[in-house]
C-alpha cells in the first residue's frame, strides 16, 4: 500500500519539480527543451508519504534531456531515494515536435503565470504522456523489489 501511495507521487515527482521551487521545471531546462538540446538538471527534495513511521523520502531527481533521434526528442527523468539508497523511479521518453512543443509552452506558462490551472494542465498533460506507452517507458524499481518480495516463498 506504502510503495504504491509513493509511485502515484514519484510519476509526477519525476516529472515536476517540487514544491520548494518557485517553478515547476526550472528555466534553463525549459529553453533546452524547446530545441531539445542536450541538458541535464538535477535537485533534491522530499516527498510526503502519509505514513507515520517514515513521513516522507529524500529524493533526488535527474532531469536528462537527449537531444534528437529518429526525429523526437529523447528525454529520461530518474528519481533516487536517499532513504532507501537506490533509484526507485526511471521514465524515458521520446517525444514528437508537436508533443514537444506543447509541453515546453505548458511549462513555460507555470513558471511565468504560476496560476493552479497551468500547473493542473501542464500535469494532466505530463500524466497522459508518461501513461501513453508509444511516448513513454516507466521503470518503476519499487513494483519490481514487492514483485521479487513477493515471489519468495515464506519459510
Amino acid at each position: 500500500m506504502k510503495k504504491g501511495l509513493i509511485l502515484a507521487g514519484l510519476i509526477l515527482a519525476g516529472l515536476c519539480a517540487f514544491a520548494q521551487k518557485e517553478y515547476t521545471y526550472s528555466p534553463k531546462y525549459v529553453q533546452h527543451l524547446k530545441v531539445c538540446s542536450k541538458y541535464v538538471d538535477e535537485y533534491d527534495t522530499t516527498l510526503s508519504t502519509g505514513d507515520v513511521n517514515s513521513p516522507y523520502l529524500k529524493l533526488k531527481s535527474t532531469e536528462e534531456i537527449n537531444g534528437w533521434l529518429n526525429g523526437k526528442c529523447r528525454t529520461i527523468s530518474t528519481v533516487y531515494s536517499y532513504d532507501l539508497e537506490k533509484t526507485i523511479l526511471k521514465i524515458k521518453c521520446e517525444v514528437s515536435r508537436a508533443q514537444l512543443a506543447k509541453i515546453a509552452q505548458q511549462m513555460d506558462d507555470v513558471n511565468n503565470l504560476g496560476t493552479k490551472e497551468s500547473r493542473k494542465t501542464l500535469q494532466e498533460n505530463l500524466t497522459k504522456m508518461i501513461e501513453d506507452s508509444t511516448v513513454c517507458k516507466v521503470k518503476n524499481y519499487l513494483e519490481d523489489d514487492s514483485t521479487k518480495s513477493s515471489d519468495t516463498p515464506v519459510q
